[in-house]
């Protein structure tokens, strides 16, 4: 049976227009699928890159153990000063140091109530008032201390007297105060008009003409009296040291470690903490640290705030104490610095780095989380070569150090130092190792 040529025709178009709607349905289809993601896809391309193996560098140095403290910055004598005046409420005046500035040998250091605080040399504290007439070891030295800025008393023997008086005075002019004086003013003009009677009196008796001589010698011992009354007045009057405006200070130049003194403000106790001597470093030991600390041993010094540094040693451990409000223990410990340290570190905290122990040299210094035990019970290392592959090298660990150990190349092995080994990479989570990791994979010799 034939098939008229128009219904093939129509056949044909209705083949032709299905193929084309089923590609198109197709394209679509791939479209829509390459726009859709799963869940686990979404989720996986957030996550980002995997982990990377983590590597570091051979070093070759001289390995260092260390214990690392706090430690504070003092002198080695204190003194607290609280002027006292007779005023009912003694004010501060003036205010020339402050806390942390240096002050030198007769430097006034503040005022209050118009009169002057100022620093003497000399080991001996002060505690009494020094006065004419008066004797002791406090009054040589403060004979000395005259003398050596520039006031010389010409008096060395421990004895307040003329010269001392008279020095005193220049030191107190040139300070631009006026000296205290001591004495009674008013016993001594009685004093001095006795003294004028007396020989008034005397004269007249040698003008009576007493022939028995009995008026003379009366008038002269009389006189003589007074004289000697005079001149106990005049030796126990005229400038004077109250103990309220100096302090002896053992060394110069001395600090003030600490002031209360504010101009206006009245006087409270203590009003000024004075430094003097040698600066050293005083820290608390932690006990799990004390059998590694000895004396002798060299101390790193450090102001992370100044940025200024300084060597010491340790020049003494002390026994355990229990600090009463914290509870805490620890061992007292003393830095003797080399040297004189920088005035900026006095009233400072700083860092101390106590090194325990080192190498006897330049050894190979890798981290310990570079290490790793292989099966066969051999400590090794991995390096990672420029062009990604990685060689096992089995080392001898010795010295180990603030998360580093000093490394050495078993025989037929090679390391040196700039080349770089592998600390970490994702597959050690799941491995033991001597040094945190374990066996690498696709290891090689």
């Amino acid at each position: 049976m034939s098939v008229p040529k128009n219904t093939l025709r129509g056949r044909r178009r209705t083949l032709t227009g299905g193929t084309v709607a089923a590609a198109a349905l197709l394209a679509g289809g791939f479209v829509a699928g390459s726009a859709i993601r799963s869940p686990q896809q979404v989720a996986a391309d957030a996550a980002g890159p995997g982990p990377s193996t983590l590597t570091t560098t051979v070093e070759r140095r001289v390995l260092r153990s260390t214990v690392l403290l706090r430690g504070d910055v003092t002198a080695s004598r204190t003194v607290d000063v609280t002027p006292s005046t007779e005023e009912a409420q003694a004010v501060v005046t003036a205010v020339r140091a402050g806390a942390g500035q240096e002050i030198r040998p007769g430097e006034v250091i503040l005022e209050v109530s118009g009169r002057p605080l100022f620093a003497l040399p000399g080991g001996k504290p002060a505690y009494r008032d020094l006065r004419p007439g008066a004797e002791g070891d406090d009054v040589a030295q403060l004979q000395t201390a005259l003398k050596r800025l520039g006031h010389d008393p010409g008096e060395s023997d421990g004895r307040f007297g003329t010269g001392t008086k008279n020095a005193l005075r220049s030191l107190y002019e040139a300070l631009g105060y006026d000296v205290p004086t001591a004495g009674d003013q008013q016993a001594l003009t009685g004093a001095q008009d006795r003294v004028a009677e007396a020989e008034d009196a005397l004269a007249a008796a040698r003008e009576g003409g007493d022939r028995q001589g009995q008026g003379v010698g009366r008038a002269v011992e009389r006189l003589e009296r007074v004289r000697k009354d005079l001149a106990a007045l005049r030796a126990r009057s005229g400038p004077m040291l109250p103990a309220a405006e100096f302090v002896f200070l053992p060394a110069f130049p001395a600090r003030v470690a600490a002031t209360r003194a504010t101009v206006g403000a009245p006087v409270k106790a203590p009003l000024v903490t004075l430094s003097s001597g040698r600066l050293e470093i005083t820290g608390g030991l932690n006990p799990g640290q004390r059998d590694l600390v000895r004396e002798g041993q060299p101390v790193r010094i450090l102001s992370e705030t100044t940025g200024v540094s300084a060597e010491g040693t340790v020049a003494a451990v002390g026994a355990l104490v229990q600090d009463p409000e914290t509870g805490a223990s620890s061992h007292p410990l003393t830095v003797r610095p080399k040297g004189a340290l920088d005035a900026r570190l006095a009233g400072t905290n700083v860092r101390l780095t106590i090194e325990t122990a080192a190498s006897s040299g330049e050894v190979l210094v890798v981290p310990v989380s570079a290490l790793f035990a292989a099966p066969d019970g051999t400590t090794n290392v991995v390096r990672s070569l420029p062009s990604g592959e990685e060689r096992t090298v089995a080392v001898r660990a010795g010295m180990s150090a603030d998360g580093m150990v000093a490394v050495a190349p078993e025989r037929g092995g090679s390391l040196r130092d700039g080349e770089r080994v592998v600390i970490s990479r994702p597959e050690d989570e799941s491995l033991t190792s001597a040094g945190g990791r374990g066996a690498p994979r696709g290891e090689g010799s």
